[in-house]
Formats: C-alpha cells, structure tokens, sequence
C-alpha cells in the first residue's frame, strides 16, 4: 500500500515518511520561523514606510483644511517665527524688528503658480521651527503690491532666498528639494545661528 498524506494523519513520528516529505516540513518550519525574526534593516525601512505615509496624510488633511477656509497654500498654518507679507511697508517693519531683537531674516522669495516655491513651502515650515531664533518672511511676487520689492532685490527667479542680518544681506541663492539645494538653505541658516549665539555670548 502506498504512503499517502492521508495514511500518515495523526501519526507522531513521520519519519518514516519519503524524504521529500520531510524535507519540505523542515523547510516550512524554517520558513516560519523567519517570518517571525524580520532582519531589523526590513523593519526599519517598515518604520520609515509607515512615518512618511502618516507625514503625507498630515499634509494632505492640513490642505483640504487649507482649501475649505478659503486660503491660499502659503496663508495656512504658519510656525510662529514664519510670515507672508502683504505690504513692503509690512517687510520692512518686520525686519527692523528682527534686526533690533538680533535676530537673522530669511526673506523667500516666491510666486503663487511656482510648483517648486509650493512643494519647497512644507519644507520651509519645517525649517522655521527647527531654527526659532531666524525669522523667516515670505514676498510673493504674484501680488502686485510687492512687485517694486523683487525689483529692488534684483529678484528675477524663484524660489529666491536673502539671508539679511542687522540690514546687510549675506547671502543670495536660489533653492529647492534638491538635496545640494537644501544643504546650502540649512548652511545659511546655521550660520545666521550661530551669528546671534556669538553676539549673545
């Protein structure tokens, strides 16, 4: 009579049966087992799976909010160290205030149908709550009241960026995502802090 699965049912000690049989057990027993022992660089690229799902789903719910209170993508929630300008009057008081309490000014310079000033937008916001003690202002050249401001900062693409200190502007570049693009944003800012920690010290 020949060994079948259903001949074998119930029955302890299998070893007996043919050799593929037992071999295809162990290698299910194997199989099991790593399933339950992932290699910790899968369950770390799980967790930055899982974090930048929850970070798109916090972005898209702020611009639904965004968009049913009738606001533009950069007049939503702002850190608090973050302002869009509406008037140069309104920049230039802002900025005396920063220049007297010592602190650094990041002007960014944008338009409101720039793809690239929108995506760089979220990253901005992040940047102003990493770095509280630069104030970071926003000049849109799509409002016509601040067009002499990009004509006066020789502002010709965007996203542009000053960094200005005590008036004297230090730096000029433009920025983006790329990678190259927003390690010299975070350069300029780190400089700009560590300015006001000297002159603090």
């Amino acid at each position: 009579m020949p060994i079948t699965a259903a001949s074998t049912r119930g029955v302890k000690n299998a070893w007996f049966l043919p050799v593929r049989t037992r071999q295809n057990r162990i290698a299910l027993r194997v199989l099991a087992s790593v399933s339950y022992c992932p290699h910790p660089d899968a369950v770390k690229r799980r967790q930055e799976a899982e974090a930048l799902r929850q970070q798109r789903s916090r972005e898209h719910s702020e611009d639904e909010m965004i968009q049913a209170m009738g606001l533009k993508w950069w007049e939503g929630s702002l850190p608090g160290n973050m302002i869009a300008v509406t008037t140069p009057r309104e920049l230039d008081i802002l900025s005396r205030q920063a220049y007297a309490a010592g602190r650094g000014v990041l002007i960014n310079y944008f338009q409101e149908d720039c793809y690239a000033c929108r995506c760089l937008h979220k990253k901005l916001k992040q940047l102003a709550l990493d770095n509280p003690e630069v104030l970071f202002l926003k000049v849109n050249g799509s409002n016509e009241a601040l067009r002499p401001v990009f004509e006066d900062a020789g502002v010709t693409k965007v996203p542009f960026f000053h960094c200005v200190r005590d008036g004297y502007v230090l730096s000029r570049f433009s920025a983006s995502l790329n990678p190259e693009k927003l390690a010299l944003l975070r350069k300029e800012l780190l400089a700009m802090a560590r300015a006001r920690k000297a002159v603090n010290a």
